[in-house]
């Protein structure tokens, strides 16, 4: 018994972080009902067509035109047996369809409604559509990011995306915890800006207390040496020496007692201040081995170190595949698609794939049928171009 089994979800969320949070409930179990337009979301054509089936696995597909008369009918039945809301639209464009809180909550007072946005529901900035890079550069993440005195960079994912995905999918696990305290649904309301800030979290309390801004230091850091990626003969390795401990067991893994009686170096705030003379030092010596000779030597010491892999290099990793972190999944017209599979892991509760992500409108006709709408009313809602099924 999956932890969401016999919870229905309704998700008319596309691109990363609604759909994240889909994903992650399909994958614990739930019903979850993709709503799309009848073209399908936007960020369908990307990836040669495979971006939508890497995020929405453990999920049927439903095609409405919420435009129309019938899609909203269609999905207002859904709302009535549902536990589940989830939207990303900029707020009030979901109150426009028909579909907002207050709507939703009086046919459903027991509905979980979540709200993914960029910006939230309440503040200046609400009415703004919300993009992750937008929020790295407003939460001050990409000045943070770069190259040691260079330009500040984008992080090359969608960190605040994902996060907020995740974040999604908690909201509304616990949120469904509360409705079987109470027996009441609530709201949630999620935006990007708030899980940005949130990953900031320990830059704003050092500038609480210093009132410093973190300066771009590439892989390394502003409050603690040493701390980077340094290059080896072989593979690049990056090292945390995050206090006095880890640096003295460095030294002695590495049979540096010539590093370890420097009384410069003894403590982080004296290693910060001659980052210039350290770093240089570190680097010397690892150039001298391969990545591999000096993991050998770190790792069994208990020193924070990895190899700096590139996504080809990690997808082929032996631990990559005994944990079975990334999936393949075969779709007819576009071959295998890889995707991240899902880093929950509960005992009683092993995830599967169940479904493959659905083609637009894939399971129309079906969730209609159950719906109670009989065959002649689901061809007469085609052809007023209402719904669409694959």
């Amino acid at each position: 018994m999956l932890p969401l089994s016999d919870t229905l979800v309704l998700d008319l969320t596309q691109v990363i972080a609604g759909p994240t949070a889909g994903q992650i409930l399909g994958d614990m179990g739930a019903d979850v009902i993709k709503v799309e337009p009848l073209q399908g979301e936007h960020f369908r054509p990307h990836f040669g067509g495979a971006w939508v089936p890497s995020m929405n696995r453990n999920k049927r597909g439903l095609a409405l035109d919420l435009r129309t008369e019938g899609g909203r009918e269609v999905l207002m039945r859904l709302v009535k047996k549902a536990d589940v809301f989830m939207e990303a639209f900029t707020p009030g464009v979901i109150d426009k369809l028909g579909f907002g809180w207050d709507v939703v909550s009086k046919a459903n007072p027991r509905l979980v409604y979540a709200s993914v946005s960029g910006y939230g529901q309440t503040g200046p900035y609400s009415p703004r559509a919300g993009y992750d890079p937008c929020i790295q550069a407003e939460v001050g993440l990409m000045d943070a990011t770069g190259p040691f005195q260079g330009e500040m960079c984008r992080v090359g994912t969608a960190p605040i995306d994902y996060c907020t995905g995740s974040f999604c999918a908690a909201g509304i696990a616990f949120a469904l915890l509360g409705r079987a305290k109470t027996g009441k649904g609530q709201r949630l309301d999620l935006s990007l800006f708030d899980v940005g800030m949130h990953m900031m979290s320990h830059w704003i309390t050092n500038h609480g207390l210093t009132g410093e801004n973190p300066e771009r230091m590439g892989t390394s850091n502003t409050i603690l040496c040493p701390l980077r990626v340094f290059p080896t003969r072989t593979q690049p390795v990056f090292v945390a020496g995050t206090n006095d401990a880890f640096w003295r067991l460095l030294c002695t893994a590495l049979g540096r007692q010539d590093w370890l009686g420097d009384e410069r170096f003894a403590t982080n705030a004296g290693r910060v201040a001659h980052r210039a003379v350290l770093e240089p030092m570190i680097e010397a010596h690892f150039l001298q081995h391969t990545a591999d000779e000096l993991l050998d030597k770190l790792i069994p010491a208990g020193m924070p170190c990895s190899a700096a892999y590139k996504v080809s290099d990690v997808m082929a990793n032996a631990h990559t595949k005994a944990r079975g972190s990334v999936l393949e999944i075969d779709y007819p017209g576009i071959g295998p698609v890889k995707s991240a599979a899902n880093p929950i892991r509960l005992s009683d509760a092993p995830v599967e794939t169940r479904r493959k992500s659905p083609m637009v409108g894939e399971h129309t006709i079906e969730i209609m049928r159950d719906l109670g709408y009989s065959d002649s009313d689901i061809a007469t809602l085609r052809a007023a171009k209402a719904v669409a099924s694959a």
